[in-house]
């Protein structure tokens, strides 16, 4: 049997590895931000990206813009500068999905399944997505250089998951922000729960359907 003052420091010395283990393991711990998003309202914004920059960017497994139900699924996508965006085509339908936007002009003809190639989005920007057949189509890829970023859910919430502790710089957008880049909103920790309201109004969150290129040539009289 060990000595009553041997057991004592043995305990001791396990104790303070352990601290000093759990110390270490706060220190490098990355922390899963939980935010949520509102506009001008309180009420929770759907589609909007937060993007923060100055920290190490997460691999991502890849970036699908589908098409089901007529419409574009996600709404919006976020996506680094040299993604490469699959267009598959869930529908029962043919879609010919197209761009005019400057960052990326590009034309997928009539597809169904996986037929389309992939596109390559090699400039920042917003990317405005329509179908020649199906004008009330409408979907959004943003282009960013940020090394992070997430697309809020339809209760507002964004999820960026393994974020480092600390203050990062933070900055949003929203298509009701189109001719216009991400804004900044400062510094933030975005390791504790908390909301960040957004100047865009009830209005504003409603997509409104783009002209297709025919619809266009008619409005403008020929």
């Amino acid at each position: 049997m060990l000595y009553s003052p041997y057991r004592r420091f043995l305990a001791c010395t396990l104790m303070t590895a352990l601290l000093a283990a759990t110390q270490l393991l706060l220190a490098g711990r990355s922390l899963a931000a939980q935010i949520t998003l509102t506009d001008a309202t309180g009420a929770p914004l759907a589609n909007a990206v937060l993007l923060v920059d100055g920290v190490p960017p997460l691999t991502a497994d890849g970036y699908v813009m589908d098409q089901i139900d007529r419409q574009f699924v996600p709404h919006v996508l976020a996506a680094p500068v040299g993604a490469e965006v699959d267009f598959p085509n869930s529908d029962d339908v043919r879609h010919h999905v197209y761009s005019f936007s400057e960052a990326k002009p590009f034309e997928l003809r009539l597809f169904k399944g996986s037929e389309a190639p992939p596109v390559v989005f090699d400039r920042s920007g917003v990317v405005v997505l329509g179908c020649n057949i199906h004008d009330a189509m409408l979907g959004y890829i943003l282009i960013t250089d940020s090394p992070r970023f997430a697309v809020s859910d339809v209760q507002g919430r964004v999820s960026l998951p393994d974020l480092p502790a600390g203050k990062w710089p933070v900055s949003w957008w929203h298509s009701s922000r189109l001719q216009k880049g991400p804004e900044s909103l400062g510094e933030l920790d975005l390791g504790q729960d908390q909301k960040l309201s957004l100047p865009v109004t009830a209005a504003q969150a409603k997509p409104v359907p783009m002209l297709s290129p025919l619809q266009q040539r008619f409005k403008s009289g020929y």
